[in-house]
């Protein structure tokens, strides 16, 4: 059962709330495409070369608390299946590398220090874990192990945001935003085992806001369940304005929440406007003019802005970033 479930008129419930009110958030894309000067890696990269020198996640919250950001998403598995935690279920981690440390405690104990409140990015599509081809139940499985871990060890989540729903959903994609929900539910949200996946989060921690990403292609349109909505670099598609959505023959209230990233060039065929992890060659960097106009973009739809810093791989921030976010609102 979603938040909003038991809300006969379709507002938002106290979980909803308090996670529209945090407002404005730091996305940190950091992991093994760090090292590599990569957006996308296909589960086979060394992790001897994961060794940052100069680690400072205090400076990233640092950054965030400047910005006047109420909390920070951390990357813990991208599509790569490389894990930012030593899990006990994959020995593809930061176990592997020199570095050894678990990134989401460290980036979980600045965001304390820092009155910051933790959230969470988890790729449902892993390209190193071999069950996710082979056998659906023993890859939900597999998750779930991981999710436990996560949402048992670093403190409360206030958001679990999701990616890569894309890799089990083959229908649906060319027609309208019903046709795309329709297809989730009766072919990606099965295959993934999605209401397990949702109701396990909701088990061990029932406040934390869950969403699942819809991709570019249908911002803002939800994939049941969920408590709160995507819209990757939108602000303008229809479904990004609608609040109130039906399921199940009720009405529920989905904020949305709105990502972009401070980088605004990209790799060739790759997020060209604007790459989410660091690569050195990359300078760019959105202005103060352009936040704040995305800030009241958001605020004007009760939006929550997530906004992206790739760290470098000595791990701290582009000093452009670090910049950009310490001076927003001099």
């Amino acid at each position: 059962m979603t938040l909003a479930a038991t809300n006969e008129n379709a507002e938002p419930s106290n979980p909803q709330l308090a996670w529209m009110n945090l407002k404005f958030g730091l996305f940190l894309h950091f992991g093994i495409n760090t090292f590599y000067d990569l957006e996308w890696s296909d589960g086979t990269l060394d992790p001897a070369r994961y060794s940052p020198e100069a680690i400072d996640t205090d400076q990233w919250c640092a950054a965030a608390a400047a910005a006047g950001m109420k909390f920070v998403v951390l990357v813990t598995k991208h599509c790569d299946g490389f894990c930012n935690w030593p899990t006990k279920y994959t020995k593809y981690s930061t176990a592997a590398t020199p570095f050894k440390r678990d990134l989401v405690e460290m980036v979980a104990h600045s965001a304390q220090k820092h009155d910051l409140k933790l959230g969470l990015y988890y790729s449902l599509w892993d390209r190193h874990e071999k069950t996710h081809d082979s056998d659906d139940e023993a890859y939900a499985q597999f998750m779930c192990q991981q999710l436990t871990e996560l949402l048992t060890g670093y403190g409360p989540i206030a958001e679990l945001w999701f990616d890569g729903m894309w890799k089990k959903q083959k229908a649906g994609w060319t027609t309208g935003d019903d046709d795309f929900i329709h297809a989730w539910r009766t072919e990606g949200a099965p295959r993934w085992r999605w209401d397990r996946l949702y109701q396990h989060v909701k088990s061990l921690q029932p406040d934390c806001v869950v969403l699942n990403n819809s991709t570019t292609k249908f911002p803002g349109v939800p994939l049941w369940p969920v408590d709160a909505r995507t819209g990757e670099k939108a602000t303008t598609a229809a479904s990004v304005g609608k609040t109130h959505w039906e399921w199940n023959g009720q009405k529920h209230y989905l904020p949305l929440q709105i990502e972009t990233t401070l980088s605004k060039k990209g790799p060739p065929g790759q997020f060209e406007d604007g790459s989410w992890f660091w690569h050195e060659w990359d300078h760019s960097v959105a202005s103060r003019e352009e936040i704040l106009g995305w800030l009241r973009s958001s605020e004007e739809r009760d939006a929550v802005l997530l906004l992206n810093a790739g760290p470098m791989a000595s791990g701290k921030l582009r000093p452009e970033d670090w910049e950009a976010l310490t001076t927003l609102h001099r």
